[in-house]
């Protein structure tokens, strides 16, 4: 599978492939969260750690790719392309939000009155599970995924409910390690929910891999393929673009599906992968650490009582 991509983006513009207005308020969002925490902290709060500042700075960066570079026009015309920006902003950016906001925020948010149990809600394992794979799944559905794309308003509610349910569904993994909170999930039960993550998004995958006919109108019908570029472009006007070149961009678009199933479910896998074996080496680190204190504990005297 190829992409004709040597003339693809010469037909938009700076505007249009880079989003210059996002990109300011991808930059002011981390200003705000590098001013807040560190005021925070010095009012006594838990600091954030370099790791975490990070991981907050790599995660606004997946979005710009995500939703502001060429990417976000590309993924518009290429579906293995759309299928990679998934992977970027509903599965690696999110953990790495998550994992970069200090618990103390979580603690604000739950102590308002309406939005705190509605939080609280949402972030419920099971709940959490359910709804972020169910809402990514739907929207893959060949008939949901042409009426998304093809109606603004309802494209942009779909996207703002991905990007709140794919934090929610990261809240129960990474938070315990982030923070002393003890009421979540045991080790093993974080590492079979992250399980659970990759199995409940394999039959949407299955179905963009192994389908025989192409599935998204989107990307190969000439009409709704219009209607959805034109999105992209800020007054909507695709007169000046050359559709019939934009649909070739790709010499199989059935072999471009699977390949775009194919990393989507790679990518998500490289991801849960990595977070299921932090968990398991920390939960074998605390296992052997634990296990040390309490030989220890024993004096010379009660180790030989015991003997």
């Amino acid at each position: 599978m190829l992409w004709n991509t040597s003339e693809l983006l010469n037909q938009f513009d700076w505007l249009t492939l880079w989003s210059p207005l996002f990109g300011l308020l991808m930059v002011g969002i981390y200003v705000l969260y590098a001013v807040v925490t560190e005021r925070m902290a010095k009012r006594g709060y838990a600091s954030t750690t370099l790791l975490q500042k990070f991981s907050m700075l790599f995660a606004i960066v997946l979005y710009y790719i995500g939703f502001g570079s060429p990417i976000d026009v590309m993924a518009h015309i290429i579906l293995s392309v759309h299928m990679f920006q998934m992977v970027l902003v509903y599965i690696l950016a999110p953990a790495l939000v998550v994992y970069g906001l200090p618990y103390w925020v979580f603690e604000k948010i739950l102590s308002f009155k309406w939005i705190g149990p509605t939080f609280k809600f949402l972030t419920k394992p099971l709940i959490a599970l359910i709804l972020f794979n169910a809402l990514f799944s739907i929207y893959h559905m060949p008939v949901v995924f042409d009426y998304v794309l093809t109606n603004y308003g309802v494209h942009r509610i779909f996207h703002g409910a991905l990007v709140v349910f794919s934090l929610t569904m990261w809240y129960p993994v990474i938070v315990p390690l982030v923070s002393d909170e003890e009421e979540g999930m045991s080790d093993l039960k974080r590492m079979v929910y992250i399980i659970a993550n990759g199995v409940l998004l394999t039959p949407a995958c299955a179905l963009i891999i192994f389908s025989q006919t192409t599935l998204y109108n989107a990307y190969t019908d000439p009409q709704t393929f219009a209607t959805v570029l034109g999105y992209c472009l800020p007054n909507g006007d695709v007169s000046g673009i050359d559709l019939e070149a934009l649909m070739g961009a790709t010499n199989s678009a059935l072999e471009d599906q699977r390949f775009g199933g194919v990393l989507m479910k790679l990518g998500q896998e490289i991801v849960y992968g990595f977070f299921f074996g932090w968990t398991f080496f920390g939960w074998v680190r605390r296992t052997k650490s634990l296990a040390l204190d309490e030989g220890m504990s024993f004096t010379p005297q009660e180790t030989n009582e015991k003997n």
